[in-house]
């Protein structure tokens, strides 16, 4: 290659990325960030597409991807010589970049993969201009920047989000034929009733603090785990003890503030209680996440490698939205930049993999200065985009949050103040928030 003619590739940039996978831990997962950007390899040269493949694989998973799990899983596969065999894998992990350089390392090769495929564009032009008549210029350079918007758009992931209403109409109309389940339930039967959660879906639960945003979303992941479908929570606000007292607490129905301080405070009742439920829980398939910092490539990762190991995609659960990181780098953005993003690249996320996001989210104080102090949709804090992009958003409002001796004291307001696939409603559900739950008010015993 001439020093005129720019590089194509960069083989120490993948290097640098399939090395930090293989030396990963758990503190902090590379492979998910890689994954964000590198998708299914194809931008890879073929022996670390090999490799690539049984990364991903592994920790689709959730196992480890270090070199020796690595070779094993290449080696089961057939696919050994064609990543070049231990001796080059070993080479791989002592070349590894730092963990918070993977993405850029990873940019670089998608971008040099991007590159490639402009300049062969660029040669097919030229070819073809060299040998066109005169009279169909115009049409060879519409063809020529067809394929360029095409390249700008990602290729194949454009085609699949790109046709002619009338080719699939047919397909459509012969599925209704079949009535459409939903793809989660809450567990709440007049909240199930109007709020149909489908694939796809981001449903927010939005309210000030203490309306029992945590117990609802928790007890719509319990209850959705129990019918047996596959349930992530990521809980950012509450640790793994906390979240697990309030598991407790709604099963066995123990006193949440002496699971919270143990020993003397619990009973044999209490015990004898939480064995009998036991067995049940640890059976559920509900996967739980406490990072602390929760991006939307590490929702994507979770959900992809929960749908290749159960077959369905995940419903999940986020506590909560505000709380989230951007996958974004450089700068420094504000809050409203930083949720908006988020919020965008959730709904894009759900959409993509049909799976269905609940998301808890906070409430400015507006609703504390209006009479009645019940929620608005435009109470939503930090971005108007979290409204722009929910399918629907339920806004909760306890009376006895603010006067105790009211008559609806005991209960919640779930106001649905938006639902893109049905009515718009309030409904009222049982709170027993000493158990860490909320029930139908039929069932609230």
């Amino acid at each position: 290659m001439s020093e005129s003619e720019p590089m194509m590739e960069s083989p120490e940039a993948e290097a640098c990325v399939m090395g930090a996978c293989l030396m990963a831990t758990q503190a902090y997962d590379v492979v998910a960030d890689a994954s964000r950007v590198l998708g299914d390899g194809k931008a890879l040269s073929p022996a670390n597409e090999a490799v690539w493949r049984a990364i991903t694989a592994l920790h689709g998973k959730s196992r480890p991807t270090g070199l020796p799990m690595v070779e094993a899983e290449l080696r089961r596969t057939g696919d050994l010589d064609r990543a070049g065999g231990v001796v080059r894998l070993s080479k791989l992990a002592s070349g590894a970049c730092g963990n918070g350089e993977v993405e850029h390392y990873a940019d670089l090769v998608v971008g040099y993969a991007a590159l490639r495929r402009y300049r062969a564009s660029l040669v097919r032009a030229e070819q073809i201009a060299r040998r066109i008549a005169p009279t169909d210029v115009t049409d060879a350079i519409g063809a020529h920047q067809a394929e360029l918007d095409y390249l700008s758009l990602g290729g194949s992931e454009a085609d699949a989000h790109y046709g002619r209403l009338g080719d699939d109409l047919h397909e459509h109309i012969k599925s209704l034929e079949q009535p459409i389940e939903a793809a989660a339930v809450t567990g709440l039967s007049d909240l199930d009733a109007v709020v149909k959660l489908r694939p796809g879906n981001v449903v927010v639960i939005a309210g000030r603090p203490a309306m029992g945003k945590s117990a609802v979303t928790l007890g719509v992941a319990l209850a959705n785990a129990s019918t047996g479908r596959s349930t992530l929570v990521h809980s950012l606000e509450m640790g793994k003890a906390e979240v697990t007292n309030r598991v407790l607490a709604s099963r066995a129905t123990v006193g949440l503030h002496r699971l919270m301080d143990g020993g003397e405070a619990l009973g044999d009742s209490d015990w004898a209680r939480m064995l009998t439920v036991l067995p049940d829980l640890k059976a559920l398939p509900l996967w739980m996440d406490y990072s602390a910092r929760l991006t939307p490539s590490r929702v994507r990762h979770r959900i992809t490698a929960l749908t290749r190991e159960t077959g369905r995609a995940p419903l999940v659960v986020i506590d909560y939205l505000q709380l989230m990181d951007t996958d974004q780098r450089g700068g420094r953005p504000t809050a409203y930049e930083r949720v908006s993003d988020v919020s965008r690249e959730l709904k894009i996320i759900a959409e993509e993999t049909g799976a269905v996001i609940i998301c808890c989210a906070q409430l400015n104080r507006g609703s504390e200065h209006r009479e009645g102090k019940r929620p608005m949709v435009s109470d939503l804090r930090d971005s108007g985009q979290i409204e722009q992009d929910a399918s629907a958003i339920v806004l909760l409002h306890r009376d006895d949050a603010y006067e105790p001796a009211s008559p609806h004291a005991g209960e919640v307001e779930m106001i649905v103040g938006k639902n893109r696939n049905g009515p718009t409603c309030t409904v009222t559900v049982a709170h027993q928030l000493h158990f860490g739950r909320v029930r139908d008010m039929g069932s609230a015993t």
